[in-house]
């Protein structure tokens, strides 16, 4: 399988920023704190590589949200949090409504919602810059080892990893929105790439 060129980066790199950028601007709303993100990353890893990264910034154990998608390419777009900040997120989300003994039992809900948001956000960008429709599954909470949580339904060692970093920075709460694509859905990324950048007149027809 060959990587994406640096053109065809630019072009995930410009539909994430602006879907993330939105869903930063709901969840800000949302939570009263301003919301930063980092610039997207793309990688090539072996599933066990994008959980090393996880554990280079301190998140081994995670929880969040999952939630599968399907389109001109399929994969799994995830949420995830250091297990010891979800109940703050869940507090923020909450305000003063909730007692905090009570906030453990609103946990999934709470993160569900979220991950609805953020997840949906990227997909939607992706989907209408391709003008091609992406669905998606229910969001479903998980918790546990980073590794354990990014398993594949079907076992692909490499796999697409786009990785973005928000930081609500008042609370120290850092966030990572990652989509794994196994080797196929990756191909077909790059055909609708491809097309885009043909139909836009940036490349012909012959360019792959």
């Amino acid at each position: 399988m060959d990587t994406f060129s640096p053109l065809q980066n630019d072009v995930l790199t410009e539909a994430f920023n602006l879907g993330m950028g939105l869903a930063a601007s709901s969840l800000s709303q949302m939570v009263d704190e301003e919301i930063r993100l980092s610039v997207p990353e793309v990688s090539y890893l072996d599933r066990t590589d994008v959980a090393d990264k996880l554990a280079e910034k301190s998140v081994v154990n995670v929880s969040g949200v999952k939630q599968g998608f399907k389109g001109p390419f399929s994969g799994d777009a995830l949420l995830l949090f250091p297990v010891e900040k979800s109940l703050s997120i869940v507090q923020l989300l909450l305000k003063d409504t909730v007692p905090v003994d009570d906030l453990t039992e609103l946990q999934e809900e709470a993160l569900c919602e979220v991950g609805n948001i953020i997840l949906n956000a990227g997909l939607a960008s992706i989907a209408n810059m391709f003008d091609q429709e992406i669905t998606s599954e229910l969001p479903v909470y998980t918790q546990g080892h980073s590794l354990d949580v990014m398993r594949a339904r079907e076992d692909d060692s490499n796999v697409f990893f786009m990785q973005v970093d928000f930081l609500i920075q008042a609370q120290d709460i850092n966030g990572y929105v990652i989509y794994l694509l196994d080797t196929e859905s990756i191909n077909d990324l790059m055909q609708s790439i491809n097309k885009y950048l043909v139909n836009a007149g940036i490349i012909g027809e012959a360019v792959s």
